[in-house]
């Protein structure tokens, strides 16, 4: 079985360089979506804030999958972070974006880190995922919402899109790494050969 990177330290006990690596490559695809979709976003946003929940989801997808994959402690983190910084020219909120990555990706490590020291299963903790990170990243939203959107139903919706959206991310960022690891994608270095 293999073992994720922050289970394969190198000879200090810290996470290897590639598993670094790994975290920057899954934030540069990342940061290619969240590019690809800011130009409708504001748009959605304005015309249904539930809307916008839902495919905002999309922007935490390899943030969630980069701390899945290599195992760092707070992978996500840390790929929300170098995500930010390259999407922040490019989004109508700017540095902001900083925001609700950061606070998805944080909550994301800790929530995982709950889940791995009591053994959840991979649906208990996109549940717990979807309604923790899902949650928050509601609070952040509601004080820039419109005054116009600010009624109960578009409210209640709009929490349950975020919680369903943060589910989805938690859950297909599981199957994605699954999904490497059958393809033969290797989470740690492959073991230098050894000399006669």
């Amino acid at each position: 079985m293999q073992t994720s990177a922050d289970e394969a330290p190198d000879r200090r006990g810290a996470p290897s360089t590639r598993a670094y690596l790994q975290v920057a490559a899954f934030s540069a695809v990342q940061a290619v979506i969240v590019i690809a979709i800011a130009p409708i976003t504001p748009h959605i946003a304005a015309w249904f804030p539930p809307a916008y929940a839902l495919v905002a989801g999309v922007q935490t997808l390899m943030i969630f999958a980069a701390r899945r994959f290599t195992g760092i402690g707070w992978g996500a983190t840390l790929a929300a972070g170098l995500t930010a910084l390259v999407c922040g020219p490019f989004t109508a909120i700017g540095w902001l974006l900083a925001v609700p990555l950061m606070a998805a990706g944080a909550l994301f490590d800790i929530a995982l880190t709950v889940a791995r020291r009591r053994a959840w299963s991979e649906r208990k903790d996109a549940v717990v995922v979807g309604l923790v990170v899902g949650t928050a990243l509601f609070v952040v939203s509601l004080p820039v919402m419109s005054l116009d959107h600010l009624g109960p139903v578009v409210v209640a919706l709009t929490l349950l899109a975020r919680i369903v959206a943060s589910w989805a991310g938690a859950f297909l960022s599981a199957r994605l790494v699954a999904r490497l690891e059958r393809v033969g994608v290797s989470r740690t270095a492959p073991a230098p050969a050894q000399t006669r």
